[in-house]
């Protein structure tokens, strides 16, 4: 039998990879071969999820072609590893909206509305009735933490929540214990570039015409952000000519105060911006409150004002 390779999206967060890495063991309770493989350089949190679980970093791919791949937490090329466009996409396991993937043949495709990657990998295991150690339990506990912001975001939904507190139960975790120190290791910023800060959880996206790059920094720590604010904007700027952007944005989310700043370095972004949130910017960077998903709260109104 021909091995898998499960994959997550390029610039990896801590979502992505732990649900490659639980749902490459769900695979082989199955009875099929399958790998867990990174799409990228791990960030802080992550690295500090693995550690904690004493679990191997899963080994980075040099590229999908010619292999029989399964994507989780990401459903577009854009985002997917090098390589994708001549790879055999066997399964998509995502919670994002459709963007752009196409196949040649019928796949299992599950896509759901909620928080996490890691919830739906879980609800599979218990879906098959296959039980959880405490290992996996923890991972995807990790993993809906992180993408929920310890289940304060406006993504979550009462299906994180519920997943969330009984793989707690299973892994003797204390979620807000291990929320603090994953946070505390995601604001630890030491050593890295400008460029780095703004690539490390980037995405690009198409609307109407445009074609847009968008990047967060989630952090309990924005001063240490702001002291390097003229080094973000030039790299925003390099960025943005380098990947032939029409616009690019780049969102620090302040965690603890649930708010963001977004950086805008042209008239361009000022404007759409302006429309998309119903305010007048001001100076750089743009206080939005209360507003701290990319997914679910800044992207939809700018992608409704450039389509």
């Amino acid at each position: 039998m021909e091995r898998y390779i499960i994959a997550g999206h390029i610039n990896p967060d801590t979502d992505s990879v732990v649900s490659s890495i639980v749902y490459s063991e769900f695979k082989n309770k199955k009875g099929q071969k399958a790998t867990a493989c990174l799409a990228g350089k791990l960030n802080k949190e992550t690295e500090f999820v693995l550690n904690y679980f004493k679990i191997k970093k899963p080994q980075k791919i040099k590229t999908l072609a010619n292999k029989k791949v399964i994507l989780v937490d990401h459903g577009s090329f854009n985002e997917a590893y090098r390589g994708i466009e001549k790879a055999e996409i066997i399964e998509v396991i995502d919670h994002h909206k459709m963007s752009g993937l196409v196949t040649a043949e019928t796949i299992f495709y599950r896509t759901e509305p909620i928080g996490s990657t890691s919830a739906i990998i879980a609800k599979i295991f218990t879906e098959e009735k296959i039980p959880f150690n405490k290992k996996w339990a923890g991972l995807l506990l990790c993993g809906i933490i992180s993408d929920t912001l310890n289940l304060t975001s406006p993504t979550t939904t009462t299906c994180d929540k519920k997943i969330a507190f009984e793989l707690a139960k299973i892994s003797k975790i204390n979620i807000n214990a291990i929320a603090e120190k994953m946070f505390n290791a995601k604001s630890n910023l030491s050593g890295k570039s400008a460029d780095e800060i703004i690539s490390a959880d980037y995405k690009k996206f198409e609307a109407g015409k445009a074609t847009l790059g968008f990047g967060v920094c989630e952090t309990t720590d924005p001063e240490c952000l702001f002291k390097k604010e003229k080094k973000i904007i030039k790299a925003l700027d390099e960025k943005k000519t380098r990947d032939n952007l029409d616009l690019i944005f780049f969102a620090i989310v302040d965690i603890l105060k649930r708010k963001s700043f977004l950086y805008l370095i042209g008239e361009k972004e000022k404007n759409v911006a302006e429309k998309a949130f119903k305010t007048k910017t001001g100076g750089n960077p743009a206080i939005l409150p209360g507003i701290v998903s990319r997914k679910k709260q800044m992207l939809p109104p700018i992608l409704k004002i450039l389509s």
